[in-house]
């Protein structure tokens, strides 16, 4: 497949570009300027330039949505634009567009505030027959919250910090094992289909002890919303959710160690 990647410098979308080119597939990155970046024939475009998204979408197989959220108003002007390109889209969202508590890919969205707009942005991807993915807090191969916010933050106090109250759980995946997914959805999904990116439940608490040496402490919430904002909150929503219909239909199996395992052997 010709496949268009938006984000491909990014966590996410350099690991979904990898796997896509390793499979065999022709990658291109989503630029603001043409040419060749690390190796990859680029096209240009800009997320909050929607007449820009349409040209530089058109003729791809597949285009892969794992830039970053830029808001409401940016966010679903670019869906309606990559809709409106005709190429088949897969966008990626993320456990937050759940809420609190159980759920699975049938679940609706129930958004939390801070990403209010992308139950919206999911339905009109859905609509379309395009895919989504929602994948869990990401860690692995040093990038992500968990190395970039939650170690950064274990180094900085000598003890490793959760936020709020303990025991709140949140699903987690590998990039790489993510990375796999979006290959498995591209290639063998239904269009206008949801796929759950979580490979495990992990208690943040118990994270914060794998990061603090053994020792754990709460970081009160409006403390942690002071230096964080919003995003604090979505440590405390309290996730259960599954990816038993992703592992089964599409035979998704993460492979790489578990995000406790991963930070015992300094991940």
């Amino acid at each position: 497949m010709k496949v268009l990647v938006i984000g491909a410098t990014g966590y996410i979308g350099s690991a979904v570009a990898a796997a896509f080119t390793r499979a065999g597939h022709e990658v291109a990155a989503l630029s603001r300027r043409t040419g060749e970046e690390h190796g990859r024939w680029v096209v240009e475009g800009d997320l909050e330039d929607p007449a820009s998204l349409v040209a530089a979408a058109r003729g791809f197989d597949r285009v892969v949505h794992a830039g970053p959220p830029l808001g409401e108003r940016a966010d679903l002007a670019a869906v309606d634009a990559l809709v409106d390109a005709g190429s088949p889209l897969l966008y990626t969202t993320g456990a937050a567009v759940l809420g609190g508590g159980l759920a699975d890919e049938d679940s609706a969205p129930d958004p939390h505030p801070l990403v209010a707009w992308r139950g919206e942005a999911e339905r009109r991807v859905l609509a379309a027959g395009g895919q989504v993915v929602r994948p869990g807090l990401v860690y692995g191969e040093g990038g992500g919250l968990v190395a970039g916010l939650l170690a950064a933050k274990a180094a900085e106090r000598g003890v490793g910090v959760y936020i709020g109250e303990p025991g709140v759980r949140l699903p987690v995946v590998h990039v790489a094992d993510l990375a796999a997914l979006y290959l498995l959805v591209a290639t063998h999904a239904a269009p206008g289909t949801v796929w759950h990116g979580m490979s495990e439940t992990v208690r943040l608490d118990e994270v914060a002890a794998a990061l603090g040496g053994g020792r754990a402490v709460s970081w009160p919430l409006a403390e942690a919303r002071a230096e964080l904002g919003g995003i604090a909150d979505l440590f405390t929503l309290d996730q259960d959710i599954s990816s038993d219909r992703t592992r089964n239909v599409l035979g998704w199996s993460p492979a790489r160690p578990s995000l406790l395992a991963h930070l015992r052997d300094g991940g």
